[in-house]
């Protein structure tokens, strides 16, 4: 069930940055279709962990996870403060 909750959020973030992205121009599309890409294979991989691995790999990949998009955050903070 954890799953669907993860895939539903990732699809919800990716449409959110792909609407945003269309406002603000296409200086920084290259970055927000990155952001989808990379959304979409991690709601692939922990949909697939959780289907056919087990509860500790789930688990595992879960906070691999959740690094990831913290990184992710953190990219996307620091392009926008310190703009080029």
């Amino acid at each position: 069930m954890t799953s669907v909750y993860v895939t539903c959020i990732a699809i919800v973030l990716s449409l959110a940055a792909l609407k945003f992205g269309r406002r603000i121009g296409t200086k920084r599309v290259a970055l927000y279709v990155f952001v989808i890409g990379v959304s979409v294979v991690w709601a692939v991989i922990l949909c697939a962990a959780r289907l056919f691995g087990n509860g500790a790999l789930f688990n595992t990949l879960v906070l691999v996870c959740s690094g990831y998009a913290l990184g992710m955050l953190a990219m996307y903070i620091a392009t926008n403060v310190y703009k080029s």
